[in-house]
């Protein structure tokens, strides 16, 4: 799956997540600014599977279904959290389904029952 890690999530992890066997780009200069509806359009035009992104609230901004890729939220935001977690996140983004949001559990999270 073609990936592009969103802007906020730092790209020192493209390297991690390549060695745990998972393809993804850096957030290209030229998207910077865009809307999160904009972001997504943008990258099914380009080609892109998958957003990777640290933005929990995207799931109750966008109408995914409808804009196509991927989108894989990720359980935290600094790069010692996300090199931990390089193996799940590697297989979550090639598990991912297009026009699905799939948000990563953070570490020791228990859900209420």
């Amino acid at each position: 799956m073609k990936a592009v890690l969103d802007e906020g999530v730092p790209r020192q992890l493209i390297p991690v997540l390549l060695k745990a066997g998972c393809r993804v780009d850096p957030f290209p200069n030229r998207w910077k600014g865009l809307k999160n509806g904009q972001l997504l359009e943008r990258l099914a035009r380009e080609g892109f599977e998958c957003l990777v992104t640290s933005d929990r609230s995207m799931r109750y901004q966008q109408n995914l279904n409808a804009l196509g890729p991927a989108v894989v939220v990720l359980p935290g935001q600094t790069l010692d959290e996300l090199t931990s977690l390089a193996a799940e996140i590697s297989a979550t983004i090639s598990t991912a389904r297009m026009g699905v949001l799939v948000e990563m559990p953070r570490p020791g999270f228990r859900p209420k029952p």
